[in-house]
């Protein structure tokens, strides 16, 4: 459990992002067969040595692991980007291993430029084709700045003393039972080689009467640090396969910012830190989820899905 100087840190710092951003009371859910809803989580840092160091962290006790099936939000960077036409060439040669099919095209295509120039639009076949996303209608896609809420709650964090904001995320959903809830893979703060500061997955569902909304968080915080032999206590899990894939293809258009330098630099995992947590929650609620090292602020509210508007039809042009 964490220590008294950190819960009445973290709780102070809540208590200030709550009021930042200004949430309504809650509201009771509304049964139906579908339900969707809106999500918005930041995640960030507590940077104070004293607080990480109020817990005894054990390598041999860490115990990290990926969830499968699993699965990952969306972005609109992913439109610039081609892996979805590699999974279709993968899938047509039947290609038991995705990652192998990349591996093949991006050791021949160095460079975003010629991986572009060597690739051009297919035309479309029966049940595939392009398309943009719809952000108001398809689910697991990261949202725009403006939608947010947490603009202020974001700030708040970056202005703390001894915080750091490492991911930012918000989307929209339907929500299941436990069984088919499928959890969502999440990566921020700092990348060091194939892996990031925070890695993990935040799985959302309703509890078991359906009358409130769980998230189990499945996160940890690695603190590296530079070292001759990298191979430490300190273990983190493989990525699944399928987003060191597309991790791969991002990483030849992305010039990465958090990327501490380039090389052969080696980095060797000094401590991690594990958020592994369920809590259950009321819709439009504004929770927060405190840890020695990490700090959640997650706000879930309901969404109608807008329907389809039908194409106008000019009946005097048509004639």
């Amino acid at each position: 459990m964490p220590g008294q100087s950190t819960l009445r840190r973290f709780t102070l710092l809540a208590a200030g992002l709550i009021v930042a951003t200004g949430f309504s009371a809650p509201s009771v859910l509304a049964q139906s067969d579908e339900r969707w809803f809106q999500i918005e989580i930041s995640i960030f840092s507590n940077e104070s040595p004293s607080d990480r160091d109020e817990e005894q962290w054990q390598a041999d006790r860490l115990t990290l692991r990926y969830p499968k099936p699993i699965q990952r939000l969306r972005q609109a960077s992913d439109l610039l980007l081609l892996e979805d036409w590699f999974v279709e060439e993968a899938e047509q040669a039947e290609t038991p291993i995705l990652e192998n099919a990349l591996e093949i095209e991006l050791q021949s295509s160095p460079t975003l430029e010629p991986l572009i120039l060597a690739t051009a639009p297919r035309p479309a076949t029966p049940g595939s084709g392009f398309r943009f996303f719809d952000f108001q209608r398809d689910a697991l896609v990261q949202l725009p700045l403006k939608e947010s809420d947490f603009q202020q709650t974001n700030r708040a964090i970056q202005r703390a003393e001894d915080h750091r904001l490492l991911f930012h995320g918000l989307w929209r959903q339907p929500l299941q039972d436990p069984p088919q809830a499928i959890p969502i893979y999440l990566e921020g703060g700092r990348q060091y080689g194939e892996q990031h500061e925070l890695q993990g997955t935040v799985n959302l569902h309703f509890n078991d009467n359906r009358d409130r909304i769980t998230i189990d968080t499945n996160l940890w915080l690695a603190e590296f640090g530079a070292a001759i032999d990298p191979n430490g206590d300190w273990q983190l899990p493989e990525i699944p396969a399928q987003m060191k894939a597309e991790n791969r293809v991002k990483s030849l258009s992305l010039e990465s910012s958090t990327q501490p330098t380039g090389g052969q630099f080696n980095y060797a995992i000094n401590r991690v830190f594990h958020l592994q947590q369920s809590r259950e929650m009321r819709s439009t609620e504004f929770h927060y989820i405190d840890h020695p090292a990490l700090g959640v602020v997650i706000l879930v509210e309901p969404y109608a899905v807008p329907a389809i508007p039908l194409a106008e039809f000019d009946v005097e042009n048509s004639q």
